[in-house]
């Protein structure tokens, strides 16, 4: 399947809410702290987006920003074992999974660092010398990778791959949530493949200036509802006979990445006015092909300058967990 250009602006419209004026990544990640990456990671499966921030808010603010792995494992027994760490340091008694008698996932914390301990890893820099360039799930998966993943409720693999996320690794697995990303906005049938959905991430990357590292952190943490969109943004919206190249843009369209100048000129906003719906570069028979499949008679629009031709932005579900 050919990468269309209307799948790499969708898929950018949908990063750039998470770059900031300079074009630097707004996502999560704590380069400086392995600490920060374990409690993210080993809090994310099954918890609202506010309660990790919450719990790596309050690790940070009784001892900073740039702990490891050794310092996380001494902040637990300095409190008098996991219970009472989990009391009185990030205040979160979730527990590891929904069955009676789990226990905390403050627990699986100190067993994490553990697992870190037992390979030589303490920093971040460590634990992406680890795992290298080998699988990091899988029956050839990463030594590192297999002891994690034997930790209670961790089987999955889903928060060591949170965990390379949020350190920074280059690893990238495209999972069902992954999938379900790119099934609905970017018009494609049938599925996208693996290497179509790493083609579509690298020509975007390009498109935005940015590192390949930075799309997919960002596709990540968004399909599994770490990172939460504004559900008030607009979705964006190009008519799906458009297949246009990169060379021809439209007047309105910016063609770079250039967010002081989008501010500015409100140049991505005008395409949800009624007027740019059916641009201009639009062929005769792309109209005529949309035509076709719009409403008639009695199903019609009343005015069809009043249809709304931009729905909202869906909004990121919850896990039903409270954020505490």
């Amino acid at each position: 399947m050919e990468i269309k250009t209307r799948s790499i602006r969708s898929l950018a419209y949908r990063c750039e809410e998470f770059l900031d004026e300079s074009g630097r990544p707004r996502s999560i990640s704590y380069p400086n702290s392995l600490a920060l990456c374990i409690l993210d990671a080993l809090f994310m499966t099954g918890s609202h987006p506010t309660a990790i921030d919450n719990v790596v808010d309050r690790y940070t603010a009784r001892h900073g920003g740039a702990d490891g792995a050794k310092s996380l494992r001494y902040s637990i027994a300095a409190a008098g074992g996991s219970e009472r760490w989990a009391r009185e340091v990030i205040c979160n008694l979730k527990p590891a999974h929904t069955q009676p008698g789990a226990m905390l996932r403050a627990e699986v914390v100190d067993r994490a660092t553990r697992v870190m301990a037992d390979h030589g890893i303490d920093t971040v820099d460590d634990l992406l010398a680890a795992v290298g360039d080998e699988p990091s799930t899988g029956r050839h998966a990463n030594e590192v990778a297999r002891a994690w993943k034997e930790l209670p409720s961790q089987k999955s693999g889903i928060s060591w791959r949170a965990l390379l996320m949020v350190a920074g690794s280059d690893h990238f697995e495209i999972g069902y949530r992954v999938r379900g990303f790119f099934d609905r906005p970017f018009g494609s049938f049938p599925r996208m493949t693996d290497d179509e959905v790493l083609e579509l991430i690298s020509a975007t990357a390009d498109y935005l200036e940015v590192d390949d590292r930075v799309v997919k952190q960002i596709v990540w943490q968004v399909s599994h509802r770490r990172l939460r969109p504004d559900p008030k943004r607009k979705e964006f919206y190009l008519p799906y006979p458009l297949d246009d190249e990169l060379d021809e843009e439209p007047d309105w369209w910016l063609g770079v990445y250039a967010p002081e100048v989008r501010n500015e000129a409100g140049e991505w906003s005008s395409i949800f006015e009624p007027e740019f719906r059916t641009a201009s570069f639009e062929s005769e028979e792309a109209l005529e092909s949309q035509r076709a499949f719009e409403p008639k008679g009695e199903f019609a629009p009343a005015d069809e300058d009043e249809t709304d031709w931009a729905a909202p932005y869906p909004l990121s579900g919850t896990t039903g967990a409270a954020p505490f």
